[in-house]
C-alpha cells in the first residue's frame, strides 16, 4: 500500500507539471490516470474491501505484473499503458470483497 502511495503522488506530480508547463496532454494525462487508480486501490484497500494477505499467491503477481506493466509503459510513452492498467484494475477486482 505504501509503494501505490508513493508511486500515486509522483504520478501526480509529473502529471499535473507535465500538463501545466510542457502542454504534453496525451502523456500528462495518462500519469494523472494512473495516479487516479492507485490512489483508488489504496482507498479500497484501507477501508477493507481488499484485503492482499488473503489473495493467492496468483492473484499477488497480478497485481505486481500490472504495476510494473503501467509503470514501465509509461516511461515508453506508449498504449501499452492500458494493458497494465487493465491488468491492475482486473487484478483488484478479483480480489475485491463482495
Amino acid at each position: 500500500m505504501i509503494v501505490l502511495l508513493i508511486a500515486a503522488t509522483l504520478f501526480t506530480m509529473i502529471g499535473a507539471a507535465m500538463v501545466l508547463s510542457e502542454y504534453n496532454y496525451y502523456n500528462g494525462l495518462q500519469y494523472l490516470a494512473t495516479a487516479i487508480a492507485f490512489f483508488t486501490t489504496a482507498y479500497i484497500i484501507k477501508v477493507g474491501k481488499v484485503d492482499l494477505e488473503i489473495a493467492t499467491d496468483s492473484k499477488r503477481t497480478q497485481i505486481m505484473a500490472g504495476l510494473m506493466i503501467t509503470v514501465v509503459a509509461l516511461s515508453i510513452k506508449g498504449l501499452f499503458w492500458a494493458v497494465g492498467i487493465a491488468v491492475f484494475i482486473i487484478s483488484i477486482y478479483n480480489i475485491y470483497k463482495k
